[in-house]
């Protein structure tokens, strides 16, 4: 059974981040003086081209306290893991990409094909479209390695990332829940940059961006079917 992975730089920052947004945000509905989601979250009919900025802002604001403490369990523990495997540079680079093009994707859907349901007046806010991010990478990268479910089932990642997967879509399609609907392409995004890395764009974007060699390990990788399972909490 592994233990904690120590906490990489990006991930303290966005952590720091989350905590921070979301006090103010408590502050702001406790006093009805401001609201940090009417202001960094992303609305459907109020995105373009003004509020761009939304598009990397929504996942900074948390607004339930067991959203903050889920996803940033799994931003230390499998967010962590990536960073130090990938390097920090593209790290950064496939969170920001997933999150603004799942962002775009939620926007776009929601204001055209959509209008007029309930997705388009929904906000899209909240880490968790990070977190289905990660854990797709992780499951692509390592399927055999195993969650602990509910802290008591092992299961693999593989079968973890398509059980949430297909909650999302439940919510999405039957409970009325929009911001389902944007972490269904946060995780579509992610699956497409992890398992088609070769494809020209996504090659161009993920290269080294100096003449410096890259460490090893330095990229999307996927690894060998034998690596031994491992158990997260």
């Amino acid at each position: 059974m592994n233990r904690a992975p120590p906490l990489t730089p990006t991930n303290k920052v966005i952590l720091i981040a989350l905590v921070a947004l979301f006090v103010l945000n408590a502050i702001g509905d406790a006093t009805a003086a401001f609201s940090v989601v009417g202001w960094l979250g992303l609305y459907p009919m109020d995105w373009f081209p003004v509020r761009l900025y939304t598009l990397v802002t929504y996942p900074f604001v948390e607004t339930q306290l067991m959203g903050v403490l889920f996803n940033g369990l799994i931003l230390w523990f499998l967010g962590s893991e990536l960073e130090r495997t990938w390097g920090r540079a593209l790290y950064v680079r496939f969170l920001l990409t997933t999150l603004v093009l799942a962002g775009l994707c939620y926007g776009v859907v929601g204001s055209t094909l959509l209008g007029g349901t309930r997705m388009s007046g929904g906000v899209l806010v909240g880490t968790a479209g990070v977190t289905y991010a990660l854990c797709v990478a992780y499951a692509v990268l390592y399927p055999d390695r195993e969650f602990l479910m509910m802290f008591a089932f092992p299961v693999k990642a593989r079968w973890f990332c398509l059980i949430m997967a297909g909650v999302e879509l439940y919510m999405g399609l039957f409970s009325g829940n929009p911001a389902a609907w944007g972490h269904i392409f946060s995780m579509a995004v992610a699956f497409v940059l992890i398992r088609y890395q070769n494809w020209g764009a996504i090659k161009w974007w993920f290269a080294p961006r100096s003449s410096t060699p890259r460490k090893k390990g330095g990229k999307l990788r996927l690894v060998e079917e034998d690596d031994k399972p491992k158990y997260w909490h």
